[in-house]
């Protein structure tokens, strides 16, 4: 696995960041060491006073023996665990022995610094029998039962450590998953409002040219009218979200440069009154949809078009409609066109499958749009650029 103890300063989103801190580690190890210590003198504790009653013969050491063993041992086992985390365990032919080397190395010693700590206890104190003048040829059979006891501990305590800090990698990814999805949101965002602007802005010059050379006067006022709407379109294309209030004004505010350029022809209607519910949208989202129904309204035919954008508030839906009249011999014209498909994107992205939209044409002369959205009392930016939405 990979190693615990190194680079540990390094900030938890980046993908090479270690899974716990060295900090972390050693007081993990040190918890699971005063467990096994107070276990470990509980155990023997009972059965060495139940043994002496028996028998009359203290066939294990006294608890204060195991106490020193076990802090004498504290740090041996923050080395073999910091060792074991620093060589990981790729490549297995390799590492695993290595691994296996260091529980033997600690399970081993464990049998001795019992008997040295014995030692010096009954140097220091005169506590109990001196271990070491008591040592005789059968104690290598207590050496090996101490050893495969402790050995099967210290692998307890290394896997759980391993657990946990595999368990904290994977939240981390996690985390660094979601930033990242976070960012290709944002930036997908802007990309299709990007994509949204200059296409914008060549319609309108488009109705400007079309007027600035028999009526320069009027086309002064159009002109005028581009300078409002270009500073809105900066305005809403530096949010992901923006007021239904705030998007229906710049509907209208387009609407009234095309029905400027087509007013024999243009007949333009935005629901938009001091009423207008504090609810949020996707900055732009209208938009699309009106060039859509300005454009495929007034293409091949002479007659009078009238556009209506409306809106529909329950509880937890938004249904935003936009509906133009068109010529009935016309062709469903814009079903997979530029605007309705950067609409679609920007729903998914913001909204996955919550938000539809359906466009298609109602009877013989009607083409109808409709926005069906959750509703978004509250909209905040987030540290990474995206929008933090919440229901009503």
């Amino acid at each position: 696995m990979p190693s615990a103890f190194h680079s540990y300063a390094r900030p938890a989103t980046e993908v090479e960041a270690r899974p716990l801190s060295r900090r972390a580690v050693l007081a993990l190890a040190c918890l699971f060491w005063g467990w096994v210590t107070v276990t470990d003198i509980a155990y023997h504790e009972a059965m060495r006073l139940e043994l002496a009653a028996l028998t009359h013969v203290m066939i294990f050491f006294p608890w204060q023996y195991r106490l020193v063993q076990h802090v004498l041992m504290l740090p041996v086992l923050l080395v073999c665990y910091s060792t074991a985390f620093r060589i990981g365990w790729a490549p297995a032919w390799r590492r695993v022995p290595q691994q296996l080397a260091l529980a033997v190395v600690f399970s081993l010693l464990m049998y001795v610094m019992i008997v040295v700590g014995g030692h010096f206890l009954h140097t220091l104190l005169g506590a109990g029998p001196d271990p070491l003048r008591t040592l005789t040829s059968t104690d290598w059979a207590m050496w090996a039962a101490s050893g495969a006891m402790h050995f099967i501990a210290y692998g307890f305590g290394l896997a759980l450590i391993t657990v946990l800090a595999a368990q904290r990698r994977y939240h981390l990814l996690q985390l660094h998953n979601s930033e990242l999805r976070r960012e290709w949101a944002g930036a997908r965002l802007a990309a299709l409002r990007t994509q949204l602007s200059p296409h914008t802005l060549f319609n309108v010059l488009n109705t400007i040219q079309a007027r600035i050379s028999r009526e320069p006067e009027f086309a002064e006022g159009l002109i005028a009218s581009l300078g409002d709407l270009l500073r809105a379109l900066q305005q809403a294309g530096e949010r992901d979200f923006a007021r239904l209030r705030d998007e229906l004004r710049f509907v209208e505010l387009y609407l009234s440069l095309q029905v400027g350029r087509f007013a024999d022809r243009l007949v333009a209607q935005v629901q938009s009154d001091a009423d207008t519910p504090r609810v949020w949208v996707p900055s732009l989202i209208l938009q699309p949809l009106v060039e859509n129904a300005v454009a495929h309204g007034l293409a091949s035919h002479s007659g009078p078009v009238r556009i209506d954008v409306t809106y529909h508030l329950t509880a937890d839906r938004l249904q935003l409609k936009v509906v133009n009249t068109m010529g009935t011999g016309e062709a469903a014209a814009g079903v997979g066109g530029f605007g309705l498909r950067n609409v679609r994107e920007r729903l998914a992205v913001q909204f996955g499958d919550r938000a539809t939209l359906d466009a298609g044409r109602t009877g013989a002369s009607t083409w109808v749009a409709l926005l069906d959205l959750p509703v978004l009392s509250e909209w905040r930016p987030t540290a990474a650029g995206t929008a933090a939405v919440e229901r009503a």
